[in-house]
Order: structure tokens, then C-alpha cells, then sequence
């Protein structure tokens, strides 16, 4: 059987971004201002890296959902996430979305795209500020909650425990809990350089914290570790391949970047790779974040179990259940 070009659904996303770009310039005009209102077009979706991430997130709600029996309607969290997949969701499920983020101004910009689309989406979409360590909502609220590369940007020597742990209080029993993580060679929590107006967190030297990068053991401590009667459904390892290529990507500036958006699908189908399980990848990066950076992703997928009995499944132990 001849292996697809496009492995992860990369024109669907694309299509969609931009329809979505489009979508927001004919009802809102530039309300967004001109540089957001045009990246939303050229750059529809921010990376090469996002499109595994959408497509194993989305192929997890969608076979968990038809399995579903509903007495009422389907909830859906999103904690954080990239909101372009969030409202790519809503648009195609039937199902309540409540769409979070710890930022407002990122909730105001998504609630204004939405409106461009809302009249023909499928689901509706709720907007809320929260912080993923501190969810206000009852427990056991959600058929499924999602977080996509969020928890290792939480604040906090626990704050990546915590939301996972907050993520699984408000999951109903028998619910989905999809997280995607970076992964790499070793363990370091990154800072970055900011103007110091800019900062959302303590001053360091110019320096705030930026994100964790998770090895295979630290994964283990800090995030399957802090999950409780749970079962792992799933875990897959995103890999990005090395070459001329990466090398060339990783010393483009973020304005050629967002003008050669367009690419960014073909980008994806030429450096992604996947495979099932924890897998050591290539990687390049130290305590200080870079746009040349390189790493992985992994991929997590939870079972709330309904009985109490049940033990926390390692990465080592997981069998697939699910295909690609």
C-alpha cells in the first residue's frame, strides 16, 4: 500500500485556517489590526510542527465520541490550546466547546474569529479565562478534555502536576484526556528573553520562564505520575527528521516565516514522523529557547476509569489501541 504524502491531514488544517482567515477580513475587516488580520491568511496555521498535534487530538475525540452514549449533550474542554483547532473542532462536532485560556487577549482574538464562522459550525463555543492549575468548573463535567502544548508552559515546580490533575478532576468517568507534551534527549526547563513590559512572570536578569522539555523518566514523574484511575490509551512519539531543510527552517526569522506560511504543509508531510510508544528523538536545544530549536512531541491519551480499581498505566506498558 503506497504511504500517503500527507500523513496528517495537513490540507484539511490548512484549508480550514484559511478559510477561517478569510472568514474574519470579510465580516471583521482589520479589527484584529493589519499584521494579525494578514498572518491569519498567510500563516494559517502557526507551524509545520501543529499538524501531528491536530491530527492525533482530533482522530482521539472523533473514535472516542462514536463510541459514546449520550443522555445529553457532549462537553468538551479545551485547556489552552492553539484556538485555531479548538474552533476547527466546534465548527465540525456537535458538541458544547468551552474554549480556555489563561491570556484574554488570545480569547477576545478567538471569539472574534469565531464569529466569522459560527453561522454554519456544527457545535457552539464558549469562552472562558481559566487557569489550567486552578479549572473552575465541578468535577466530572467533560466527555472529553484536551490540552495541546500547554501543561509544560505552566508556571510553577508543580504547575505541569497540577493542571494535568485539575484536567482529570473535571473528566467525566469513562472520559477522554488528550495532552501533547515536547519531548527530546533531556530534561531542562527553558527561559527566554523578553522586554521587560512584556514579561507575565518574575524578572530574572531579562529572563522568564518559558517551557519544560520532557525526557521518557521525567515524563513518567511528572506527568503520568501525577495522573490517578486513569488507563494510558495511547502514546505516540512525533520526530522531526534532520537535514538541510530543518537546518535552513530553524535560521529563518519569524516575519519570512509567517510570508512563506503557505508551506508550512508541505513542511510537515517532508520533516514529521511518527511512531507509537516513547521514542528517544534528534534534538537541539538548551536552558535558553531559540526559534532553531528542534524536538519532539508526545502524544498522550487517557481512559478515566469508571471503576476505582484500576492502576496508572507507564509509557513502557502501553499496547496500541488505536491506528494512524
Amino acid at each position: 500500500m503506497q504511504q500517503r504524502i500527507f500523513r496528517y491531514d495537513e490540507p484539511k488544517y490548512y484549508g480550514f485556517g484559511l478559510q477561517l482567515g478569510v472568514a474574519n477580513v470579510l465580516r471583521n475587516g482589520f479589527r484584529l489590526g493589519a499584521k494579525k488580520t494578514l498572518g491569519k491568511i498567510l500563516q494559517p496555521i502557526n507551524s509545520y510542527t501543529r499538524f501531528p498535534e491536530y491530527h492525533f487530538l482530533e482522530k482521539g475525540i472523533r473514535e472516542h465520541l462514536q463510541g459514546l452514549v449520550r443522555e445529553e449533550r457532549t462537553k468538551i474542554l479545551d485547556v489552552g490550546s492553539p484556538k485555531c483547532f479548538g474552533l476547527y473542532l466546534a465548527s465540525q462536532l456537535d458538541a458544547e466547546f468551552h474554549l480556555t485560556d489563561v491570556h484574554m487577549p488570545d480569547l477576545k482574538e478567538a471569539e472574534i474569529l469565531w464569529g466569522g464562522i459560527r453561522h454554519h459550525a456544527k457545535g457552539d463555543a464558549v469562552f472562558s479565562a481559566e487557569d489550567a492549575r486552578f479549572l473552575r468548573y465541578p468535577a466530572e463535567q467533560f466527555d472529553v478534555v484536551y490540552s495541546m502544548s500547554v501543561i509544560e508552559h505552566v508556571e510553577g515546580e508543580r504547575g505541569d502536576s497540577e493542571s494535568i490533575q485539575e484536567m482529570m478532576r473535571v473528566l467525566k468517568p469513562g472520559g477522554l484526556l488528550l495532552v501533547t507534551i515536547p519531548c527530546g534527549q533531556k530534561y531542562v526547563e527553558q527561559n527566554r528573553i523578553e522586554p521587560r513590559e512584556a514579561q507575565q512572570g518574575t524578572w530574572h536578569g531579562g529572563r522568564t520562564f518559558f517551557q519544560r522539555i520532557y525526557t521518557s523518566a521525567t515524563a513518567e514523574e511528572r506527568i503520568l505520575g501525577a495522573v490517578r484511575k486513569a488507563i494510558l490509551r495511547k502514546a505516540v512519539t512525533v520526530s522531526r527528521k534532520t537535514g538541510v531543510a530543518l537546518r535552513m527552517y530553524g535560521r529563518m526569522g519569524i516575519g519570512v516565516r509567517g510570508l512563506l506560511g503557505c508551506l508550512n504543509p508541505i513542511l510537515s508531510a517532508a520533516l514529521n514522523d511518527s511512531q507509537d510508544g516513547f521514542v528517544t528523538t534528534p534534538s537541539q536545544y538548551s536552558d535558553l529557547h531559540s526559534k532553531s530549536d528542534i524536538c519532539g512531541d508526545l502524544v498522550l491519551v487517557w481512559e478515566k476509569e469508571i471503576l476505582r480499581s484500576c492502576e496508572q498505566t507507564a509509557i513502557s506498558q502501553v499496547k496500541p489501541e488505536m491506528t494512524v
